[in-house]
């Protein structure tokens, strides 16, 4: 058997240690993913995810949950990584204590290689030997990016239960709106042939001169239903500054979602409505499906500004955590550049991923990226800055890689 040597032993084990993380919480996800909401009955029933409860608790106690939803995003992010600030911190006291374990070992691991150049598993002995003896941890350089995934998964998937919730309740709302106002209608008009006081369709004689009436109660209530949906109490809470609907994405997609969005048979499903047929659910938003956007019928919900943005952010946060680290101690040959090309990896890996997630998912989701993306950044400056100070204070020599920013 080909003998490993302990980078490659040590990557090995970090990249199987990421793999079970990540597994884990692909099933806690699918543990948590019920974003199928039944439409049928009086009341949409509550999200399950712990991640939307607490949403929606601070959405509730926003203006009684009034206000737009993108603030509620806002607040919900600075909260959330205020609760893990503690492991932040952790995190970027062993990042810190790496830095400046790697700048120790620098020029003993350059006499190792001169020394045992020639012998690869002599050297890696010696290296080996040497991090344990400065207490170098290569699994502190990677705790940063697996948290993140952790954390990143598990709010996804209630961002997710948000969005089904909102697009449950906008229908609910609608739909009882419509038939209020097309009830009131045939009420009005032909309420003496009906002894039980509920009015539908059946109650509208089938003749030429009933189904004529019928459209344009139906019309009525179609506009009952758009004056509705767009009051300010209903549209406060979806739109967000550019943002025409938060709970859709930034991006090309309609405002106003069709049948085949909202039930989740098209595009990357967020929601998943139940109990409802495509007749039912065109009768009640026929005026306001292709509205409230940008451009003719209102195509465009957004401008793509937070995907790009979370995008950047996530480039910029990913190279911050980069340099206070400082670049790890390396061995020779191959298992050199597969460490340095592993590390490049993650560095882009997270900001396309961000960058895919806010462009294709809700503009809550894009919006909770870029929020935790600049309150990260905050965050590394100012611990950076406090870092630096306690070192001039003590008389350490700054670490050039944590200083220079």
């Amino acid at each position: 058997m080909a003998y490993i040597g302990y980078e490659r032993k040590r990557k090995l084990q970090i990249y199987l240690l990421t793999a079970l993380i990540l597994l884990c919480c692909l099933m806690l996800v699918a543990c948590n993913s019920d974003n199928s909401y039944s439409v049928e009955g009086d009341v949409v029933q509550a999200p399950t995810h712990f991640m939307a409860k607490f949403m929606l608790v601070i959405n509730n106690s926003m203006g009684g949950g009034t206000v737009s939803f993108g603030w509620t995003v806002v607040v919900f992010t600075i909260v959330l990584r205020l609760i893990l600030s503690p492991l932040d911190i952790w995190q970027k006291v062993i990042a810190r204590k790496n830095a400046k374990a790697m700048e120790r070992m620098k020029p003993q691991l350059e006499a190792l290689q001169a020394k045992y150049g020639e012998d690869k598993v002599r050297l890696q002995q010696e290296q080996k030997n040497l991090y344990k003896k400065e207490k170098y941890s290569m699994m502190g350089m990677c705790l940063p990016t697996i948290i993140t995934f952790v954390v990143f998964f598990v709010v996804f998937a209630g961002f997710r239960q948000m969005v089904g919730f909102q697009f449950a309740q906008d229908y609910k709302t609608s739909q009882q709106v419509y038939q209020q106002a097309i009830s009131a209608e045939i009420d009005a008009a032909y309420g003496d042939l009906n002894a039980d006081g509920k009015f539908d369709r059946d109650d509208v004689p089938n003749t030429e001169e009933g189904a004529a009436f019928y459209a344009g109660a139906k019309d009525k209530a179609q506009q009952a239903v758009y004056d509705a949906y767009y009051s300010d109490e209903h549209k406060n809470v979806r739109s967000w500054l550019w943002i025409k609907n938060i709970f859709v994405g930034d991006n090309w997609s309609a405002a106003v979602p069709d049948f085949t969005t909202v039930t989740g048979q098209s595009g990357f499903a967020n929601s998943r409505l139940a109990g409802i047929t495509i007749d039912e659910y065109n009768d009640v938003m026929g005026k306001v499906i292709g509205t409230g956007g940008y451009g003719k019928n209102g195509k465009w919900n957004g401008l793509l500004i937070l995907p790009v943005l979370s995008i950047v952010l996530s480039f910029v946060s990913q190279k911050l955590m980069s340099k206070a680290q400082g670049q790890p101690p390396v061995a020779s040959g191959d298992a050199a550049g597969a460490n340095q090309q592993s590390m490049k990896m993650m560095q882009w890996m997270m900001p396309i991923m961000m960058g895919v997630f806010g462009l294709l998912y809700s503009g809550a989701f894009a919006l909770y990226m870029f929020t935790s993306s600049l309150t990260a950044i905050l965050f590394q400056l100012v611990f950076t800055l406090i870092g630096n100070i306690v070192d001039r204070t003590r008389g350490d020599k700054p670490n050039p890689n944590i200083a220079k920013r």
